[in-house]
């Protein structure tokens, strides 16, 4: 496929609380998550997600049960007008990130269980803030709230200190610096 024939897409970093994922928004308003970052939000390698169909077969049958669609979606990010080339990425849906998600979650993966977690309270405040009329949270909250949730779930997930320290990612302290005390 020539750099032509690739979808150009617009680029930015989705902060889920402290776990940042590359996102993608396609021309017609599509979002997409990168397969790269989303291997590492649930605590694999970066070339996890790739080598899915020849080391986990029962897990991509899971997923495509869950369904989960597989379809990878390359796309190019331009750059900056005087520079040369353009970055490409290979990209999936949200609802396959959510599949994944979800999947890895029932497999008791506990990153996965604690993202689960973290986004279905935040819905549910969400849901609940509308229907008492109360205001919803700004970004910055709403990451905080997520980054919060997540780590407490991760706290309670963990059978000891050192399995909590291998479930975070790297810079989780820089957000939270308490919750290594």
């Amino acid at each position: 496929m020539t750099e032509s024939e690739l979808i150009k897409a617009t680029t930015a970093t989705v902060q889920l609380g402290d776990l940042p994922v590359d996102g993608y928004m396609m021309p017609n308003g599509e979002f997409r998550a990168g397969i790269a970052g989303a291997s590492v939000l649930l605590g694999h390698g970066k070339d996890w997600f790739n080598r899915l169909a020849s080391r986990s077969p029962n897990k991509l049958k899971a997923l495509q049960d869950g369904g989960f669609t597989g379809r990878v979606q390359a796309v190019v990010i331009p750059r900056e007008p005087g520079t040369r080339g353009a970055s490409r990425a290979q990209t999936i849906s949200l609802k396959d990130l959510t599949t994944l998600i979800t999947v890895e979650a029932l497999s008791g993966n506990k990153r996965a269980i604690a993202l689960q977690a973290a986004f279905t309270l935040g819905g549910l405040d969400a849901l609940f803030r509308d229907a008492f009329g109360m205001p919803q949270q700004s970004r910055d909250d709403r990451r905080r709230f997520f980054g919060m949730t997540y780590d407490e779930f991760l706290q309670v997930l963990a059978d000891n200190r050192a399995e909590l320290e291998a479930l975070r990612l790297p810079g989780d302290d820089l957000y939270y610096p308490e919750s290594k005390e």
